[in-house]
């Protein structure tokens, strides 16, 4: 990743303006939550509703293309059907956008002509020096500044109280993601970012992993992966330093074809997987729950300096698996 992709890339946890293309005045429609959670969990950016009528939006002006908006557009959130998005996507490299997170369906999950139309989206944003997140993903929190930049109904409680933390978490996909990051406001474990990356046509939940771990803010990583098909990222995740807990998905060959048909992804064999992330110094969980106690454990204490670790308890019976789980 070159020094611009990685400074567009940055956009997506440090937008100073928002566009939301396809925003919509209906109720709970995916074009309007996000304009709803901006406001709501106190963003101070500015924020530009687009949709082809010109008509307001929650009492707010609307524009009727991205190259209308009366500022820099750092983000964009693409919510149009996917017969609109090259159009969206060309007037998003139109307006200088830095990082566009398509959150519309309908491309290479989908098989052939989807994974066709993706490639295209994709040539355009290259040309451009546009990073494009997704399609076919939710969109991203930063945590600490009201950064709700996704349709995610975890938001849409008035009781879901964030918490914010210097933890990252990064997942393929969007609903496994934040219902993680549901479970982690739920026991208090405080997270600074939520990224889903969706189909990851352009950026890898891997590269998004290490542009975060290289944040100063940022402590630790959680993560969800379909494929492990990134392996430079993987390199500058394991050189940032910071700890890393990974679940992979795919790990049977039933998983491996879910995987597949759900973001297009192609999964490597468990094997594989364990070796290489064994290599690389990651911490792979085997369920959401050890997910997550993981991630606990890396917000609250530093990383061990080794391997050594000692078992001290009053039953040798159980003891023998925890011995099991050190050496697993």
């Amino acid at each position: 990743m070159t020094t611009a992709q990685q400074i567009a890339l940055s956009a997506l946890w440090s937008a100073s303006s928002v566009a939301i293309i396809g925003a919509s005045e209906r109720p709970n429609a995916p074009g309007r939550l996000p304009i709803e959670f901006l406001r709501r969990y106190g963003y101070r950016g500015a924020v530009y509703p687009v949709r082809p009528d010109g008509a307001g939006v929650l009492g707010a002006p609307s524009y009727r293309s991205v190259r209308e908006c009366p500022g820099q557009v750092d983000l964009a959130m693409v919510m149009v059907p996917a017969a609109q998005v090259p159009s969206a996507i060309d007037d998003c490299a139109a307006a200088g956008v830095r990082v566009a997170v398509i959150c519309s369906s309908g491309f290479a999950e989908t098989g052939a002509a989807g994974a066709k139309l993706q490639s295209g989206l994709i040539a355009k944003a290259r040309a451009a020096g546009m990073r494009v997140v997704g399609p076919n993903c939710i969109g991203s929190v930063t945590v600490a500044t009201g950064l709700v930049a996704s349709f995610s109904p975890l938001f849409s409680s008035a009781g879901t109280r964030l918490i914010a933390g210097a933890t990252a978490l990064v997942s393929q996909s969007g609903a496994l993601g934040y219902g993680v990051a549901s479970l982690a406001f739920e026991r208090g474990l405080g997270l600074g970012w939520i990224v889903n990356t969706g189909n990851e046509a352009d950026v890898s939940a891997l590269e998004a992993m290490a542009a975060l771990a290289a944040e100063p803010a940022c402590t630790s990583i959680l993560g969800y992966v379909e494929s492990l098909s990134d392996v430079d990222a993987l390199r500058r995740l394991c050189a940032a330093g910071k700890p890393v807990a990974l679940l992979k998905a795919g790990r049977s060959e039933a998983g491996q074809r879910a995987a597949a048909s759900h973001t297009g992804a192609l999964a490597a064999g468990e094997r594989v997987t364990r070796a290489a992330l064994r290599q690389f110094g990651i911490v792979q969980v085997d369920d959401l729950d050890e997910l997550l106690d993981v991630g606990d454990a890396l917000a609250q204490h530093r990383r061990p300096a080794g391997s050594r670790v000692a078992v001290l308890t009053t039953s040798g019976g159980a003891g023998i698996p925890v011995c099991r789980g050190q050496t697993r």
